[in-house]
């Protein structure tokens, strides 16, 4: 990755063990496609909720050339009260849409 990686905590304290685990998502994703030239990962709790509890959300930005790949949790932005899972699942999303991009780049060449 040319670009460190940036974690960002909104609506919530900083956690080493979280940016911890998002590091090693990120160093698999290095794993996947060498092309990554930046990654932006923001971790939120948009709301708290009494009742049903903490909830967040889970953006991952990558820089690839030629492209900016956007990965959710779930297109729906589907919030979760696991964070861990929050994270996996973002990274998923990033994951698959990384593929697309590696695939088109080999059909390319």
């Amino acid at each position: 990755m040319n670009k460190p990686l940036q974690i960002t905590f909104r609506g919530m304290g900083p956690s080493e063990a979280m940016s911890e685990h998002i590091r090693g998502e990120a160093e698999k994703l290095e794993q996947f496609c060498d092309r990554i030239m930046g990654c932006h990962v923001v971790v939120e709790q948009p709301h708290k909720h009494q009742r049903q509890g903490k909830r967040f959300h889970v953006r991952v930005d990558l820089h690839v050339p030629g492209k900016a790949i956007v990965g959710h949790e779930h297109a729906e932005k589907r919030e979760h009260e696991d964070p861990y899972q929050a994270v996996n699942d973002a990274f998923e999303a990033a994951r698959h849409q990384l593929q697309h991009y590696t695939d088109v780049v080999h059909e390319h060449r």
